[in-house]
């Protein structure tokens, strides 16, 4: 916890994020997987346009592609890709990283691969229309595995999770050999706190293509959300021993010794990715969680800048660089940084919660309440929202609120985080237990400030009464003083004094 009264929450972008729901327990080891049969070819698919979405939760991200083979995906990640066209049953897999997927490309019927290629230009500008267009090219080619397969990335988007399995699904049902809709299906599973599940669905696929080290991959980034690290760390060097360039095995191997406080080894494997492929942001976003593990913030900002530099649709390298911008008090930029991570990410919670932070530092509290909130239904489960809005209500009076019931719904908000938090030190538990007495002694404080404002009401009004009376009393005199002018005998000249001479 910061010295300051917020709490900002970033994820190490490679792992999925720590409080995802773990069904399957502990550090058990995950099952064994096959030897790799193979070493992967070289050679990317084509045709990819990519729009991802990564999840902080999930540390996956859904991409358009514009044909079956599918598109590339970011080293380490669970990806979540949108494609054109269907792998033949004899593709090749070979994993992230600079990997090709498949050999060939499925030709859809025009109007379907028309309705697609349109689907991908406007996917990021208008996904509705999109999804449209996607869903008329699954009409048009029911046998279009890329369309499906869009249709699914769309409604995973848009956080219709049910939809979304059913079309990735019928993209599987169609070419068991496209990949990323498995990859897919798995990062669903994970987004919904179900690791147990997208370790299954991974785990068959596997089985079926050993080969395949995309799908290693997403099965080592599951485990690691499982808190198998154990098992995530031997998958890893598995795949390098196949491949040592595997840019997605580096990063998941970084991810393994980040989570056990390795930072020198995390560094050294992620310098290790960096030679390999300088251009791969998500190498730079995880250097950046190292420095900050390091309290480096300076080299911290400088690693997210040039992750987005290098691509600016990853919605963790913005997060993590409005919350850096919030320590250092440029709101401005932070609120900025935020807004751009949850354009690409629009359900991603920990972004709402820095937003919140970076809203309350701008003293714009109640748009920080209402991020607060919005992080709130998104995560329901994510104790530093209660912190945050016990905070906010403890510090500022907003709008609409009873300013007693104010210190009632700190307090209740601060004990939540109390009881929720699953890791909390002493110090801080500590100062948490203050900031609840110091709710119990604003509530004291303000009932007093109330009763003491109604005793001088009293006072006002009993004086206002009294000054009433005098003013009144004193406009009285004047009219008095006049009446009394009226009888005053009138002044009487010479002839009137003879009249009433006594002779």
């Amino acid at each position: 916890m910061n010295d300051v009264r917020w709490l900002m929450v970033a994820a190490f972008a490679v792992s999925i994020a720590t409080n995802a729901a773990c069904k399957s327990g502990g550090e058990a080891e995950g099952a064994e997987t096959p030897p790799v049969t193979t070493e992967a070819a070289a050679l990317e698919g084509e045709g990819a346009v990519e729009t991802p979405e990564v999840a902080p939760d999930a540390a996956g991200k859904e991409e358009l592609a514009q044909n079956d083979v599918p598109a590339k995906t970011a080293p380490g990640e669970n990806a979540t890709n949108v494609s054109s066209q269907s792998a033949p049953a004899n593709g090749t897999s070979t994993g992230s990283g600079g990997t090709a997927r498949n050999a060939q490309e499925y030709q859809p019927s025009a109007p379907a691969k028309r309705d697609l290629t349109e689907g991908v230009r406007v996917a990021s500008s208008n996904p509705d229309q999109a999804l449209k267009l996607f869903q008329s090219a699954a009409s048009a080619d029911p046998t279009f595995a890329a369309a499906h397969y869009n249709v699914g990335v769309v409604y995973e988007r848009q956080g219709k999770y049910g939809d979304a399995e059913r079309s990735y699904r019928q993209a599987i049902n169609v070419n068991p050999r496209y990949f990323a809709a498995i990859e897919n299906l798995a990062n669903l599973a994970v987004r919904q706190r179900d690791t147990k599940k997208a370790e299954d669905i991974l785990l068959e696929a596997i089985r079926s293509n050993p080969s395949d080290l995309g799908l290693r991959n997403r099965l080592t980034s599951v485990w690691i959300a499982a808190n198998k690290v154990d098992a995530a760390e031997k998958e890893a060097k598995k795949i390098l021993k196949s491949d040592e360039r595997n840019i997605g095995a580096l990063l998941n191997l970084a991810t393994v010794f980040f989570r056990r406080g390795q930072h020198e080894l995390a560094t050294s494997v992620l310098n290790r990715a960096k030679e390999i492929d300088p251009g791969e942001a998500q190498v730079f976003i995880n250097l950046g969680f190292v420095f900050l593990a390091r309290n480096d913030k300076t080299q911290a900002v400088e690693a997210f800048k040039k992750a987005t530099e290098l691509r600016d649709d990853l919605p963790e390298a913005h997060n993590n660089l409005g919350a850096l911008f919030t320590e250092t008090h440029d709101y401005e930029a932070a609120i900025a940084s935020l807004k751009k991570a949850l354009a690409l990410y629009p359900t991603f919670a920990n972004a709402y919660l820095n937003l919140g932070n970076a809203y309350k530092g701008n003293k714009q509290y109640l748009e920080a309440q209402e991020a607060y909130q919005k992080a709130q239904s998104l995560a329901p489960d994510e104790s530093s929202v209660y912190y945050n809005l016990g905070v906010l209500h403890l510090d500022n009076q907003l709008p609409g609120v009873d300013r007693l019931q104010r210190w009632a719904v700190a307090k209740d908000f601060l004990e939540k985080y109390l009881s929720n938090a699953k890791a909390i030190t002493p110090d801080d538990k500590k100062r948490v237990e203050q900031y609840v007495t110091e709710a119990d002694r604003g509530l004291k404080r303000e009932q007093k400030a109330i009763e003491s404002e109604e005793r001088k009401k009293l006072r006002d009004a009993e004086k206002e009464k009294k000054d009433a009376a005098k003013k009144a009393s004193d406009a009285a005199k004047p009219a008095e003083g006049a009446k009394t002018d009226e009888k005053k005998p009138a002044d009487t000249g010479p002839s009137d004094a003879a009249k009433g001479k006594i002779q």
